[in-house]
C-alpha cells in the first residue's frame, strides 16, 4: 500500500525543484513539518493503518516508524 499524502507530494515535487537550482530546503515550518513528518503524525489514522497499528498508542506508533528509519 502506497501512502497517499498530497502535502508531502508537493513537499517532494517542491525540495526537487530547490535542489535542481541548488537551493536550501531548510527552514522549514511546523505548519509543514506537522502536514509531512512522519513523525509527528503518530497519531494520524492514515499512518497507524499504512503500519498496521490502527489504535495503537501514538508513542509505541513513533517507536515504530524510529525502528524503520533506523533499518531503512
Amino acid at each position: 500500500m502506497i501512502p497517499v499524502n498530497e502535502d508531502l507530494k508537493a513537499r517532494a515535487r517542491h525540495v526537487e525543484e530547490l535542489r535542481a537550482t541548488d537551493q536550501a530546503t531548510l527552514p522549514t515550518t511546523m505548519a509543514l513539518e506537522l502536514k509531512t513528518n512522519p513523525f509527528l503524525r503518530a497519531a494520524d489514522p492514515a499512518i497507524q493503518k499504512h503500519l498496521g497499528m490502527e489504535g495503537a498508542d501514538a508513542a509505541a506508533v513513533f517507536a515504530e516508524i524510529r525502528k524503520r528509519k533506523d533499518n531503512f
